[in-house]
């Protein structure tokens, strides 16, 4: 598992890096960019993210978390040998019968010092002929899970001009959250930064 789990995504995450870089930059800024300022001016540290992780570990503590969790059977390897792969559990009287899968991976700089975080969810049922288990359907639950795990600001509405579709983006201190534009029927895609580190990598 550990071997495994130390597969890199260098090269997807740069792209994907790249993408969102673009996509954030051809969006309606007013809005966005008056919460970031807002945000950052607080000067409020927000380095938690799951598991435990937090924003500034190494690359070694992720995998040696990963590894633990992994032993303790809460965690398996994504089937694609890139994410990691979590099932997100069904709370006693929950009403929701679909249950979901949740993907993930670290994003780390050339220091290998963890920046942000990859997310991937889908419904463990979906088929494409199931329209109740497509990704439009997913969003909201997903927001509420976010919203749940990350209590604080609520997520925004910005239309992406580069590309199609929205984004649903919520800005706590430093850490930004992104559910982007939809690129197919089944994954929702969400990236978590640490807006200290993207705005001087931009200056």
């Amino acid at each position: 598992m550990k071997k495994q789990v130390s597969i890199g995504l260098k090269g997807s995450i740069k792209l994907m890096a790249i993408l969102l870089f673009i996509i954030i930059v051809g969006c309606e800024k007013s809005e966005y960019a008056k919460l970031v300022k807002s945000e950052m001016n607080k000067d409020i540290v927000k380095d938690s993210l799951i598991f435990g992780m937090k924003f500034g570990q190494t690359k070694k503590l992720f995998f040696d978390q990963c590894w633990e969790l992994n032993n303790k059977k809460i965690i398996n390897q994504g089937t694609s040998n890139k994410f990691v792969e979590y099932k997100l559990p069904i709370k006693e009287g929950d009403t929701v019968r679909n249950p979901i899968t949740m993907l993930f991976y670290g994003i780390f700089n050339k220091q290998k010092i963890m920046t942000g975080m990859d997310m991937k969810f889908h419904y463990v049922g979906w088929s494409l002929w199931n329209k109740s288990l497509q990704s439009d359907k997913l969003v909201p639950e997903i927001k509420d899970s976010l919203k749940s795990w990350f209590p604080g600001n609520d997520f925004i509405l910005v239309p992406a001009k580069k590309t199609k579709g929205e984004i649903h983006v919520k800005v706590d201190g430093n850490r930004r959250i992104v559910i982007e534009p939809l690129k197919d029927t089944r994954e929702v895609d969400v990236r978590i930064d640490d807006l200290r580190y993207v705005l001087n990598k931009s200056k």
